[in-house]
């Protein structure tokens, strides 16, 4: 383990970390920053798990501050995601690499052009009460954005803002809040078993941590003087970036 390595992915993740604070979408880099500096995919996904802890605390400590958590939501998606992710974590995965991947990008492309078509989505706020129907879709939605977070974690983030705007209707900046506590507990316990299976490499995992703390806090600092629709079109430009790169991806 050298120090310019360690600077490299405290740095990297400084930068993935502050826009992830804000459309999610940080492990696209970090995980592959972390494979390109030799570790092995299962370890460097463990070690990513552990490293963006330091994105859900600091944002959660920042977004509370300000007020814009909506807590009966973030905890009607965070329990089921919690355990989708013990699920996932410890999944023998029965999908081929290359099928995950093609649904994720069909799935991403649908949802950007849904978002494309709505300009109100995650910008108008929305005042019509949740239904409990409504509250246990999402939550059986939110289990299975577990389940995969457990197992990859890419795009996760990303999955769990998509429920947040377009099934419980909040705006970007909201979505970005509420977004922190479902994402430390998916963190937390992914990190905890990919390390009780020795899968996690500290030094990386602490020098992200640092990056990830840092940029999640000036990334939800700088949250609402960005607005919802500037937000909203820096993650459709995130998206876009995202489907390109998995469709070139071998």
């Amino acid at each position: 383990m050298d120090i310019p390595s360690l600077a490299i992915i405290f740095f990297v993740s400084i930068i993935a970390s502050a826009f992830g604070a804000l459309i999610g979408g940080a492990s696209i880099v970090t995980i592959p920053a972390l494979i390109l500096l030799g570790l092995p995919p299962h370890t460097a996904i463990g070690t990513d798990r552990f490293g963006i802890i330091g994105i859900g605390l600091a944002g959660w400590y920042k977004f509370h501050k300000k007020g814009l958590i909506k807590y009966r939501i973030g905890f009607t998606i965070a329990i089921p995601i919690l355990l989708g992710t013990i699920l996932g974590s410890n999944l023998v995965l029965q999908i081929s690499e290359g099928a995950l991947k093609n649904v994720i990008v069909i799935l991403n492309i649908l949802i950007l052009i849904f978002i494309l078509l709505n300009p109100g989505i995650g910008v108008k706020k929305q005042t019509a009460p949740l239904g409990n129907h409504k509250i246990a879709i999402g939550a059986l939605l939110s289990f299975f954005v577990g389940v995969y977070g457990g197992f990859y974690g890419a795009l996760a983030g990303t999955f769990i803002l998509y429920i947040l705007i377009l099934w419980f209707r909040l705006t970007f900046i909201e979505g970005a809040a509420t977004l922190k506590i479902a994402s430390l507990f998916l963190s937390v316990t992914a990190a905890s078993v990919f390390s009780i299976n020795n899968a996690v490499d500290y030094a990386f995992g602490l020098a992200m941590l640092a990056g990830c703390l840092i940029g999640s806090y000036l990334g939800s600092h700088y949250a609402d003087r960005i607005g919802d629709v500037w937000v909203k079109r820096m993650f459709t430009v995130f998206i876009i970036i995202a489907v390109i790169k998995l469709i070139l991806s071998d």
